[in-house]
């Protein structure tokens, strides 16, 4: 159950349709024109808001743009001169920790400046990672104004890039309104959905549960991939008990499957016996049984008759040809023979091993 169904999005991307009414400045956004508080200097998250471990040379170089400005009677650690020391570093690593901490205590005005000086930077990974810094540090500040300017960028040239920097910025300080932006934009389908998926994702990292709640409402009940799936993967990484909780609570669903199998795979790699425990103490039904293929699987990778065990205990007869097929697909790969041999040992009925067979031996995938 690894193999999850993608789904196939356009590969072309449309020409934004122009918001009426704004005019942008070639190198600003006209957004709010008042300075910031001192607050937004310190925003949790993304490119610009992170706190990093000064221990050690990296540490030490990076701090050392900051504290420079010490002297100063306004304490402001941006200057245009300080981006550019912090571009020249030859260290990428240490070259984006810099700009990053330099924009973390830029006001609006400042950041503002910061692109004019960007603007001006020859074409290159440069002046792109620091474009990037930027545009989501503006966008903490003055979502609609960053964005504006982003989505003419993209109109213009084609690339995305600062579109989606613009609107994670944004969503990192008002996820729902980032979204709806995003959703009134004249964009293509694929290009939309990509971007509302990494949305939704670092939305999860901030707050798993309004995330799951505005996935909850905005389900695709028909398709494979969809919101509740990305909220699952990413919540069950920090707490797989309630992602799964939440999984299991929804109505029934192909993204609902998609999800089940993220949350219990994740899950298993870090605590299989206590992921076990979970699945064995469910009630029976659809959300149970695809629990139980999952753990089928995973474990059928390294020790297909465990695996067939769980295959056992699901009830629906379809998922169990599945979750049994999954237990052992990887064995029959390099022995077909000693597969067949596993298979007839375990406690399916011989109606539901004839089906695995069938399914193994079929070109199609084994899944279907």
């Amino acid at each position: 159950m690894n193999h999850s169904v993608a789904a196939v999005f356009g590969a072309k991307y449309f020409t934004i349709i122009s918001v009426a009414g704004i005019t942008l400045l070639v190198g600003f956004g006209l957004g709010r024109v008042t300075s910031p508080n001192s607050s937004e200097g310190n925003l949790p998250g993304g490119r610009v808001g992170k706190i990093f471990d000064r221990d050690g040379d990296e540490g030490s170089a990076s701090a050392s743009l900051i504290n420079a400005s010490s002297d100063n009677k306004s304490g402001s650690a941006f200057s245009e001169q300080k981006l550019q020391q912090a571009i020249s570093l030859s260290n990428p690593r240490l070259r984006e920790r810099g700009m990053e901490e330099i924009l973390a205590r830029a006001n609006l005005d400042e950041v503002k400046r910061a692109l004019k000086w960007a603007e001006s930077l020859p074409d290159g990974p440069g002046k792109k990672a620091a474009m990037a810094d930027i545009l989501e540090r503006w966008a903490q500040m003055d979502g609609l104004g960053a964005t504006n300017y982003a989505a003419q960028l993209y109109e213009s040239t084609g690339n995305a890039g600062p579109l989606r920097e613009a609107l994670k910025g944004w969503a990192q300080t008002d996820p729902n309104r980032a979204l709806q932006q995003l959703q009134s934009m004249g964009l293509a389908d694929g290009l939309k959905a990509d971007i509302r998926t990494d949305l939704v994702a670092q939305w999860t990292e901030q707050s798993p549960q309004t995330a799951a709640a505005y996935a909850t409402s905005n389900r695709d009940t028909g398709s494979w991939q969809g919101l509740v799936a990305t909220v699952a993967n990413e919540w069950s990484k920090e707490d797989p008990k309630m992602a799964a909780n939440w999984i299991g609570s929804l109505p029934a669903g192909l993204d609902q499957i998609h999800a089940i199998n993220a949350t219990i795979s994740n899950w298993f790699q870090t605590n299989p016996s206590e992921v076990a425990s979970y699945v064995s103490s469910q009630s029976p039904g659809q959300s149970r049984d695809m629990m139980a293929l999952t753990l089928a699987r995973q474990i059928g990778q390294e020790d297909p008759s465990a695996g067939l065990q769980w295959a056992v205990t699901v009830g629906d007869p379809k998922t169990q040809e599945k979750a049994a097929t999954g237990a052992i697909v990887d064995i029959y790969r390099r022995d077909p023979q000693q597969a067949e041999q596993i298979l007839g040992s375990s406690s399916l009925t011989s109606a539901v091993q004839a089906a695995v067979m069938t399914r193994l031996q079929s070109p199609g995938p084994w899944w279907r």
